[in-house]
């Protein structure tokens, strides 16, 4: 039983640390320098957390992660450098925590606990992400309150039942391994958007050139074109990179995927390659009448494309106003607006010219 309660107590502090390093130290060193619980001999590894010099460090820390994690974007700046420290101090807290035991099992130890550290603290990194798209400071202040309760919340679970918070917080980090890899696509979308926003262009100059599209095709797209469509790169009208917002009716694409729009000669349907773990999914939109919407956003343009009980949301990176408007031309080409356009302009035109002039008075 000892020995299940030290795995209890080494598994819920290295996830507790993958959360908050910094107030985990401090409050386990609080409980153990002024004995605020009866502690079994199984907590006697982590006496050390109780020294003055400990509890001075982690509370500084602490205080200043306290105050980052509560404005927007610094919080993400925070976690990334964190990403590191935080795997690294859980191991090391859940070394402290199990005592002496043989070399191997160590290894075990630093491996698992490692592994729950960086669970936990990808899953923050990754939902403070998608928090920070929303303009609202209140809901970073609200999920930092929210994680360091959790950790209080924690704590105390560890020290009051060792066997089950063990069971808890391994419920808890296979929860998150199931849904790690939509944290994954949201984490590397994001961090896609954010770059290509720091690498935006500067002012235009008035009368410079318009954006074209590129024609380039990734390689895996030169076969399917050859083999499903009779096509070859020359075929290429344009194409374009962006990422995958919600959808419906289109089986199996999900949000934040990275997409490739290709546009071919005399098609008036658009192909996608969306890149997938194990499989790149491919899909053929009629675009035909489909309806077209752009907004703005922090990190990212919109544009949604709606036809019958079909949507498409596509995230282009923020700064770049000539590409989007040159994707967005291109896209109501296929959809036939641009030239329903043209010929109201042209009728009007017409129109125009076959009234007689205005008498003069």
């Amino acid at each position: 039983m000892q020995a299940l309660e030290q795995l209890g107590i080494a598994l819920g502090l290295a996830s507790l640390a993958g959360i908050n390093l910094y107030l985990t130290v401090f409050l386990v060193g609080l409980v153990i320098r002024f004995d605020w619980l009866h502690l079994s001999a199984a907590y006697a590894p982590l006496e050390s957390l109780g020294h003055p010099w400990v509890l001075a460090v982690a509370g500084t820390l602490f205080l200043l992660e306290f105050f980052a994690d509560k404005v927007p974007w610094v919080d993400s700046l925070w976690d990334t450098v964190h990403t590191v420290i935080r795997p690294v101090g859980g191991t090391l807290l859940a070394l402290q925590a199990v005592g002496q035991m043989p070399p191997y099992a160590e290894v075990i130890i630093a491996l698992v606990a490692g592994s729950a550290s960086l669970t936990t603290h990808s899953a923050k990194a990754g939902t403070r992400l998608l928090i920070n798209h929303s303009p609202e400071p209140v809901t970073n202040i609200t999920a930092s309150v929210v994680e360091d309760a959790g950790v209080l919340g924690g704590t105390a679970l560890i020290f009051l039942s060792p066997v089950v918070a063990f069971i808890v917080f391994l419920v808890l980090l296979v929860a998150l391994w199931l849904i790690f890899p939509r944290l994954f696509r949201l984490i590397r979308s994001s961090l896609w958007l954010a770059w290509n926003k720091l690498r935006m262009p500067g002012r235009r100059e008035p009368g410079a050139l318009p954006s074209r599209l590129s024609t380039r095709v990734p390689a895996a797209a030169l076969a399917h074109l050859t083999a499903d469509f009779q096509a070859s790169e020359k075929d290429v009208d344009w194409s374009a990179e962006a990422l995958s917002g919600k959808s419906t009716g289109l089986r199996g694409m999900v949000p934040n995927l990275k997409l490739h729009l290709i546009a071919l000669k005399d098609r008036d349907s658009l192909l996608i390659l969306a890149e997938k773990t194990f499989r790149d999914q491919w899909l053929a939109l009629p675009m035909a009448g489909a309806r077209l919407e752009v907004q703005s956003g922090f990190l990212s343009d919109q544009i949604t494309l709606t036809q019958d009980e079909r949507r498409l949301t596509l995230h282009l990176p923020r700064g770049h106003p000539d590409r989007l408007e040159a994707l967005r031309e291109k896209l109501e080409a296929l959809t036939g607006t641009r030239a329903s356009e043209a010929e109201a302009e042209t009728d009007a035109e017409v129109l125009t010219n076959a009234l007689p002039a205005p008498a003069n008075l």
